[in-house]
């Protein structure tokens, strides 16, 4: 099969290929496929066969031996220009990196755009100064490395070293058939050196003798079919084994089949071994999950026996990983037990309730070293936040009114006194807080200890436990019993982390408790740009140890180049750091796509908001976009409610989503929050006002270091938010525009 750019076919026609195929793959003979060879072909191997009497599908036969034959599926298009695309291209291995690719003879080179003359009647053009130097020379790339490095023709080198900006080469990657070509590209208009180009693609890695087993030669046929299996490749063409794997490749044109496909440089994260605790980070759409999702898989193929846990943030997230790991391979071995060979999947705090319920009695037990009395097992769950407000208002303090604050307190027990295990106040009055910004005297620490202490005392009362309390007393239930066993072991051979940076420390506690450290244990996808939800954790701190294990990915497949620099747009100006404390930058990130600019679309009013907001959507619907992939990204739960009100008064129907679960038939409205992991082809960020995002209230008689932390989560969010759109994303505030455009805003649209 061969990723073809811009094919797209209606459901009918997919019927139509996918039985044509399945034909072919059982008997290429048979009369009714009309399997010709095409006369005056640039490649001898270049075939057409009849889908229907309007579409032909084009085919590359390649011959290995006297009874082996592998047809290469380059794509149906209607019947004219199936046969010229037959005759015209050219299935070969590049000369250079190896790599099977499809060259076009007879294209003429794509052109550039022109320079424009603002001379106009009656004015002629200003003196202007001598033009910059396109932008490869002005970086000091040399043509020849292009051509002997790379492997891109002469032609196509000399083009890109006249180009005269980024965008230029940006828009001519969008015009390669070969997708290795098109990630060289990007690669070039980013500044990479040729070096990592060569290395993010795979190219120079260990070549296979010229030669078969019993010293003969190859045959072009052999090469060209080994040349398949090269990582860059394999972006483009894959290989297809079965029926039902066919199926899902023909019928799986949605705009999530990207999932598919692995950049060389995933599919050496998604295989490699590691000796330990491994980091993956990365922006939005870069495939960290896709990433994940593979390794999963790769693990469990090397070894049926190993005991695999894949973990995220939400129980919602993990039900996608789960569909989405079937799809990738629906014979994968999944278990609902922890602790039992195959591949279990669950959201972090459900697996903190496994270990609880494996326990039993003793998770009651054990929590006396945790919390400092013991609890119930039927203990009922509550948020992380919940209690804080009531503690802070029943206890009498002099604290300032920065501290007294229902935030500061639930930072404070998830960051300090719950991963120490904090029981009296005497342990908390010596005790170290790194990365707590608000200094405490050791009288301020009684005080803030006396309302910690009333927060438990309710809680015991009301038999209530928080999600992170359950996950440290289950670590500690861990910890003890492998110190009791003796032998080192654990609960599973590997763990895949999704979502790392909103993890608490208590959730990496579990997780270092669950798998013991050695080869493979840990690998975690993160990315600090989206942490919306916890605080900065340095994994060091608890056992997870990354350092020299710690790679990004920088080539985003969701989103349009234009979208994505508008979501980039929105971090302008913010610092981040990653798990390691080290400093998490942005540059190098670019997207395999192009598309139009976001829309910018300010109102006067909340009425004219809403009216312009379905106004949008009606446009979207007359356009023939799918409403299934059409969303509104709101920032609280009472502007959802409301979004999807005013729409039905406009005629306008959509469905309030409350869960990250996918709706096939309509337009959603959901919270930027509940869309983190989702992705949609058309997005409206609605009211992005000044007087709605950041919450003024979230910030509201805070110390400046907690502030600066919650607004950082807003920025996050709305990065989250705007990374949600595929292909068109529109912005819509009432009044002014929300600080957390001011990056942004000059990379969109007035529309």
């Amino acid at each position: 099969m061969t990723k073809v750019r811009d094919q797209h076919h209606e459901k009918d026609a997919r019927a139509k290929i996918l039985s044509f195929l399945t034909k072919l793959t059982e008997d290429d003979t048979s009369v009714g496929l009309h399997i010709e060879k095409m006369v005056q072909a640039a490649d001898k191997r270049a075939r057409t066969g009849r889908v229907d009497l309007g579409l032909r599908a084009v085919l590359y036969l390649l011959e290995t031996g006297e009874a082996e034959k592998t047809y290469v599926y380059a794509g149906t298009w209607e019947h004219d220009e199936a046969i010229a695309r037959a005759k015209s291209r050219v299935l070969r291995v590049n000369p250079v990196n190896g790599v099977a690719e499809l060259i076009d003879v007879g294209a003429p080179k794509p052109a550039l755009r022109a320079p424009q003359d603002r001379a106009t009647p009656g004015h002629p053009a200003e003196p202007t100064r001598a033009p910059a130097p396109p932008v490869l020379v002005e970086r000091e790339y040399r043509e020849s490395d292009l051509v002997d490095e790379l492997g891109l023709t002469p032609q196509l080198a000399a083009q890109l070293m006249a180009a005269a900006t980024a965008e230029d080469i940006l828009q001519l990657a969008d015009t390669m058939e070969n997708e290795w070509q098109s990630a060289a590209l990007l690669g070039l208009a980013v500044g990479d050196a040729v070096h990592k180009i060569r290395q993010d693609l795979g190219f120079g890695a260990d070549a296979e003798p010229e030669n078969t087993a019993d010293g003969a030669e190859r045959t072009e046929d052999e090469e060209l079919v080994r040349s398949l299996a090269h990582p860059a490749s394999q972006m483009q063409f894959n290989p297809i084994d079965g029926a039902d794997e066919l199926r899902r490749a023909i019928e799986g044109q949605d705009f999530s089949a990207w999932r598919v496909f692995l950049h060389p440089e995933q599919r050496k994260y998604a295989t490699r071994p590691y000796n330990g605790a491994f980091r993956l980070s990365g922006g939005a759409g870069t495939g960290k999950t896709v990433v994940l999702l593979h390794r999963a898989n790769h693990l469990q193929q090397q070894n049926p026996q190993a005991r695999i846990l894949l973990t995220t943030f939400t129980r919602a997230l993990a039900a996608n990983l789960s569909r989405d790991l079937e799809r990738l391979n629906p014979e994968v071995s999944l278990t609902d037990r922890l602790g039992e060979a195959g591949v279990q999947v669950r959201g972090i705090d459900a697996l903190a309730a496994s270990v609880r319920d494996r326990a039993m009695g003793d998770f009651g037990d054990i929590a006396q070293q945790v919390l400092g009395h013991r609890v119930d097992r039927g203990a009922t769950y509550r948020p992380n936040s919940d209690g804080w407000k009531e503690a802070v208002q029943d206890v009498d303090t002099e604290l300032p009114p920065e501290i007294l604050h229902p935030t500061f307190f639930e930072a404070e027990y998830l960051q300090v006194i719950l991963p120490q295990r904090l029981t009296t106040r005497e342990a908390y009055l010596t005790v170290r807080r790194p990365g707590r910004g608000v200094a405490l005297d050791r009288k301020k620490r009684a005080q803030v200890w006396s309302i910690v202490q009333h927060y438990r005392d309710t809680a015991r009362a009301l038999g209530r436990l928080s999600f992170a309390e359950v996950a440290e007393i289950g670590a500690a239930w861990l910890e003890r019993e492998r110190a009791v066993a003796g032998d080192g072991s654990g609960l599973a051979d590997h763990v895949l982390v999704d979502e790392g940076q909103d993890l608490t420390p208590s959730h990496w506690k579990l997780l270092r408790a669950i798998v013991p450290v050695g080869p493979n244990d840990l690998f975690i996808a993160e990315d600090s740009h989206q942490r919306i939800y916890g605080h900065q954790v340095i994994l060091s701190r608890y056992g997870i140890r990354i350092v020299g294990r710690s790679r990004r990915l920088t080539l985003n497949y969701r989103t349009t180049e234009q979208n994505l620099r508008f979501a980039l747009g929105v971090l302008d100006g913010a610092e981040y750091q990653d798990s390691e404390s080290g400093e998490e930058g942005l540059d190098g990130y670019r997207s395999a796509r192009l598309g139009p600019r976001p829309v910018l679309r300010p109102a006067p009013t909340d009425a004219a908001q809403y009216d312009q907001a379905a106004e949008l959507l009606r446009e979207w619907d007359e356009q023939g976009v799918d409403p299934g992939t059409v969303a509104i990204l709101v920032r609280t739960n009472k502007t959802a409610q409301l979004v999807r009100q005013r729409m039905d008064e406009r005629g306008v129907e959509t469905v309030l989503l409350t869960a990250a679960k996918r709706n096939e038939s309509r337009p959603v409205v959901l919270t930027m929050n509940t869309a983190k992991g989702m992705e949609f082809s058309h997005v409206l960020l609605f009211d992005v006002s000044l007087s709605s995002m950041p919450l003024a209230w979230l910030t509201d008689r805070l110390a400046v270091e907690e502030a600066n932390d919650l607004l950082l989560r807003e920025r996050s969010l709305l990065y989250v938010a705007a990374s949600r759109a595929r292909d068109v994303l529109a912005v819509s505030w009432k009044g002014d525009a929300s600080t957390l455009l001011s990056g942004a805003q000059s990379l969109g649209e007035l529309g």
